[in-house]
């Protein structure tokens, strides 16, 4: 079975996918993260996967699906093998893994397994609770482009990207969440200095997204 996103391409159709929209472009397409306005960036295919290791704001992305997408750049790629390329570079697995999942052929792995293999500092990580897990889950899946088809009956809708099995940003959270059951730390405002998976660091976007929430 062919996926929404091939057949967007062989149709020649304009589509998203996660934060990028795709246009075509001639022979080729263009690739960008929306909001296309004078003075945009254009940029090489080639530079595109050191492009996007940083946030607008120069944070390192450590979670390569993370809604926090450079922007003003454009590609402009020569054909449709080259966009799906581009595509890899800023969203690995994501072409592939929407193929497995068309096709029926995407083995996913429950979290809970995920967690239970960790071992040595990690190994904490299985102990979170399952009400901890999954606001776990919701805050760092929900900063997250990829869609966690790992959860019972989650499907991938079209313009997103499935996600087999939890990442491993998702069991740092839940090892750092795990200690913060036996002692909350005080609330902190969020601080945009901290880096996107400094979970032990004050002000942490998603740190405090989720103390917030345990707390209500």
């Amino acid at each position: 079975m062919v996926s929404w996103l091939g057949k967007a391409i062989a149709a020649r159709e304009p589509f998203a996918l996660g934060e990028l929209r795709a246009e075509p472009a001639g022979a080729g397409w263009s690739l960008h993260p929306g909001n296309i306005r004078p003075g945009t960036t254009p940029i090489e295919a080639a530079q595109l996967e050191e492009y996007v290791r940083s946030d607008s704001a120069g944070r390192y992305r450590p979670l390569n699906g993370s809604r926090n997408l450079r922007r003003g750049w454009q590609v402009t790629t020569a054909d449709d093998g080259a966009l799906t390329a581009a595509i890899e570079a800023i969203y690995p697995l994501a072409t592939r893994h929407i193929e497995m999942a068309a096709a029926g052929t995407l083995r996913t792995v429950p979290i809970r397994d995920v967690l239970k293999r960790q071992s040595g500092r990690y190994s904490a990580a299985a102990e979170l609770s399952d009400e901890g897990q999954a606001l776990a889950e919701q805050v760092v899946c929900g900063a997250c482009v990829r869609t966690p088809v790992w959860r019972d009956g989650v499907r991938s809708p079209a313009g997103e990207v499935p996600c087999p099995e939890a990442c491993s940003v998702l069991v740092s959270f839940c090892r750092e969440a795990q200690r913060w059951e036996a002692a909350p730390p005080p609330p902190a405002p969020v601080k945009s200095s901290v880096g996107f998976a400094d979970f032990e660091t004050a002000g942490n976007e998603l740190r405090e997204e989720y103390l917030a929430r345990r707390r209500e």
